[in-house]
């Protein structure tokens, strides 16, 4: 019963994530929509989903750049309108997580 109201509450801190994105919610924004504590939302979040809030929050950012820059969209505006703080932002973390600069990964989607 414990471990079950963890997972709603962590449900409710992800959900709040997709709606409040692409802003920019802290750990104690998320941890009251929770009912948890910071710490304990973060381990619960990191032990659902395999990711803590923040970096979950990196995904969910760079899920939209590539659905913006697939339409097209200028990487600095896609970078903007994901949520990213500028277009060198939105590269570090691209390349980190996808192993390819924005502009490459759009130049090789558009091409195929």
């Amino acid at each position: 019963v414990f471990l079950d109201a963890y997972v709603r509450n962590d449900a409710r801190a992800r959900e709040y994530l997709h709606q409040s994105f692409p802003g920019d919610p802290g750990l104690d924004e998320l941890a009251r929509v929770a009912d948890l504590s910071p710490y304990h939302l973060t381990r619960a979040f990191t032990r659902a989903l395999g990711l803590p809030p923040h970096a979950y929050l990196t995904q969910l950012r760079l899920d939209r750049a590539r659905e913006l820059l697939r339409a097209g969209r200028p990487i600095a505006d896609a970078a903007l309108e994901a949520g990213f703080a500028d277009q060198s932002h939105l590269t570090r973390c691209f390349k980190r997580r996808f192993g390819v600069a924005p502009g490459a990964w759009r130049k090789n989607v558009q091409e195929s």
